[in-house]
Formats: C-alpha cells, structure tokens, sequence
C-alpha cells in the first residue's frame, strides 16, 4: 500500500502520468496527471469510493467517508458545516495548551526524549476529545476516575481501538471476543463495547443539551451534530452519528499526529527553518506573551510560515500517499496528458498523490527536497506574506473536490497551534550517540524519515524513536 512513498515519481516518469496494474480480479489505473486528478476528484457521481475498501471503515456505523449518493449528500449537509470557526476556536485553544504542557515534558528531559510520536498523538487524542466532545485532559493525566457501570476511561478505550483499527478492519467485532483468541483481542472488543457505551451515553446528553439550548449554537462538533440532525426530518440516526464520530478520530488522530512528528523532525534536522518561523511567531504572537494570550482570530490567519511547514510536511510525507477511487458500473471518460481515455465500468483509478508531490515540474527541480519557503508567494515581512495557490490538481493533501476533507481546517489550525507553541521561546536539536558527529546524527535522523511506511491507514515512520531530540530555551 505504501509504495508510492517510497517509489516517489520514478515509475511515472517511467511509464507517464498514467499506467494499468493489470490483475485476474481486476484492473487499477495509476494517475499523476494534475489536470485529470483535478477533473476526477471534481466528478464525485462518476468516479466513486470503492465499496469494497471503504465499507471497511463502517465499524461503529455507516458515515460521511464510506457512503455515495444521496445518503451521502445527507451526511455532507448534516457533518461538514458543524467543522466551523466555534470548533476552529477550541482547537486553537487546546491544541496551544496541550502542546505547551507536552513541551513542559520534553524540556524536561535532559537526555532528549525519544517519544516525539507517541506524545503528539496523546496531543491530537487529547484536542479531538475536547473540540468534539467537550471532554478536557490534560496531556499528563495518566489516571482518570472510571465511573459504573464503565470499565475503562472513554480516552483509554478510543486509544486502544485507534491503535488496533486494522484488527477491526479484518476480523468481525463479535469475534474478538472468542476466547480461543489472545486476552489482547478480548481487551480490544471490550475497548469497543466501552466506546459505543459512551458514544451512547453523550448522544442522549446532547440530546437533552439541544432541547435546553432552545436553538443557541452548540458548544462542540457532537452537541452541533446532534442539533443539525435533530432540525432535519431525515437526520443522522444514532448508529451513523457513532459511525461520523469514530471516522472524524480515525481521520483526524493519527494524520495531524504523524504530520507534527515528522515535521518535528524535519525541523531537527535543518534548524534554519526553526529560526524562520521563530522569526513569525515572535513578530505576531510577541517576545514575551505566553500562549495562553494568544487569540486565534487575530493570530492564527497570519501564521503563514507555520501553515507552510504543514503543507511541505504532508507534500513530501502526506498521511496518504493515493487516493483510491473506482468507475462503479458505467465506463467514464477521462482525459490524460490531452488524450481522452473512456474507462472500462469496475475499474480501480488511484491517484499517486506522492508522484504528484514530488513532480519537478510542478514543483522545481528540488521537489524531492523539504523547502517549505516554496508555499510563500512574496516572501517578506513575517505576518504579512500569503501562502501560494498551486495548479489545480497539483497537490492534493486533503484531497479536493467535492469530497474534500471536511476537517482540514481543523488540521491546519491544530498544527499552527503546535508549532506556536513549540518554537516560541524553545528550539530542537539531535543528540548524537557516543562518537558520533552532528552530520552523521543529522543523516541518521533523514533515515528514520525516510523510513516510513503505511501503518494501520496512514503514512508513518516505522522506528521514530531512533533519535533523541533536545529541546531548550532560546
């Protein structure tokens, strides 16, 4: 699944911007071709989500990810507008004060701390719970009091069930708890009877909460759920509320925490860069303020170098590295490269995101290096410069269309938010091991990125604890 990662363009360049992978159970088209790309991802009736894939994603229930048609335009209209600038604000908030007690904890270390990884996904855990369902931890909080008839903390069951997806995916719920099968399998599905207990439990409070608030906004994406399903004579049952609640974790947990970890990373190994966003932060959130004051509609809009590191993290090391689509039961055309091509009913088409990241000409000759000052338009005064807008087509981080990722704003303010936090009055280094130069540790650290490969559904370095990393007070 993976292999796009680590093949970057070379097959395309190879065999052109379109190729067939040719099987006895079926055929896939392989694209990165930016005009076609921006073409299919606009036609979301005649180029659909494969079923076969993506009904995979229905373990807590059906949901916007894995429906088409008119159910799906019912979930779109009942979930996207509830990723608003309410929820935006939350995230901003939390994400900078989960984000300033995770540096609490590296700061601390003075041998450097080896769990980059695991503590941003704590973070985004910890941000998701809170902007979508009010629940607030703080990032050290270890023990939670668990109350009847619960056997485990809500946070502690999501963990666990995002850690094992791929288990979930494979094998029927219900079978986890066999007991001819190993006490871990057990322990998941009691993981995921736990979930759906609490998910249920929720529901029936922002229920009662909707009724009370006599039409005020809801105070997160569950209470805004519940309430915009509850005004529509065909709202979203309780089973697809689970269903867009578990997928809006999956999606947003493990993408924002590998996409911080890795930029983390990268960061580490080219300090340039910490002194350029260095530079924005200070001139916008100020030399001396600490995170707690600082407002997200006056602040976050112009990170713009913040915003840039994210987008050259996901172009070189996106969360994902196709997008898989299919042509169901009738022949599409599609134009490639200015040819038009009618493609057979059944056919996989996956667009190579990775291919088109990493395409010289859309992207300069350097486009397999980490540059994040290419996404600045006129580069100048911190705070005043502006992102740039690529070719359509061109890069595809949360996809596009009409299907495009609903919370990608979501994402994007979390990780401005980090990255204030982290590099205002704090910058990362290598720890070389015994006998070992800055170089030679810089190379190993280039390694361990390069080393990535798809774990449970997204891109992630496979040993990301190989490097320590310093952090300390400018």
């Amino acid at each position: 699944m993976g292999w796009p990662f680590d093949d970057k363009r070379a097959i395309h360049d190879r065999l052109g911007s379109a190729f067939v992978i040719c099987s006895p159970s079926c055929n896939e088209i392989i694209i990165a071709d930016p005009a076609a790309v921006d073409n299919l991802l606009s036609r979301r009736k005649d180029f659909i989500k494969p079923a076969v894939m993506y009904d995979n994603l229905n373990v807590f229930g059906r949901n916007l990810d894995s429906v088409e048609g008119a159910t799906w335009q019912r979930h779109r209209k009942l979930t996207a507008p509830n990723f608003n600038e309410r929820v935006s604000s939350s995230v901003w908030y939390e994400g900078l004060r989960q984000a300033s007690q995770m540096l609490q904890k590296w700061a601390s270390c003075s041998d450097g701390t080896r769990d980059v990884a695991a503590d941003t996904g704590t973070l985004a855990l910890h941000v998701l719970t809170f902007a979508g369902l009010g629940i607030q931890y703080d990032f050290k909080d270890a023990k939670n009091k668990i109350e009847a008839p619960h056997m485990m903390t809500y946070r502690d069951a999501l963990s666990l069930i995002l850690a094992n997806f791929t288990l979930l995916v494979l094998l029927p719920m219900r079978v986890l708890a066999f007991p001819m099968f190993p006490a871990k399998f057990r322990q998941i599905h009691q993981a995921c009877q736990e979930y759906k207990l609490y998910l249920k439990e929720m529901i029936e409070g922002a229920k009662t909460s909707v009724v009370e608030a006599k039409g005020r906004e809801a105070p997160n994406l569950l209470g805004a759920l519940v309430q915009a399903s509850q005004a529509e004579e065909h709202g979203l049952s309780d089973d697809e509320l689970y269903g867009n609640l578990f997928i809006f974790n999956v999606a947003g947990h493990e993408s924002t925490a590998n996409t911080v970890a890795t930029a983390v990373a990268y960061l580490a190994a080219a300090p340039q860069w910490q002194e350029w966003i260095h530079e924005e932060i200070h001139m916008i959130c100020g030399r001396s303020s600490t995170a707690g004051d600082w407002k997200y509609e006056g602040i976050y809009p112009r990170l713009v170098r913040c915003q840039a590191i994210q987008l050259e993290t996901l172009r070189v090391h996106g969360s994902t590295v196709f997008l898989p689509k299919a042509t169901a039961d009738t022949p599409q055309a599609l134009t490639i490269d200015g040819t038009e091509h009618m493609l057979p009913p059944n056919t996989f088409v996956s667009v190579n995101s990775q291919a088109l990241h990493c395409d010289p000409k859309l992207w300069g000759n350097d486009a397999l290096e980490w540059r994040p000052d290419r996404w600045i338009a006129r580069p100048g005064i911190p705070g005043k410069e502006e992102l740039i807008e690529p070719e359509p087509g061109a890069f595809v981080g949360w996809a596009s269309g009409p299907r495009i990722c609903p919370g990608k704003k979501f994402s994007q303010v979390e990780f401005a938010a980090v990255m204030a936090a982290l590099f205002h009055s704090h910058k990362v280094a290598l720890k070389p091991r015994d006998n070992e130069t800055l170089a030679e540790a810089k190379e190993r650290l280039e390694r361990m990125i390069e080393d990535s490969a798809i774990s449970s559904l997204t891109l992630q370095m496979r040993n990301p604890r190989d490097v320590a990393l310093i952090w300390s007070e400018r």
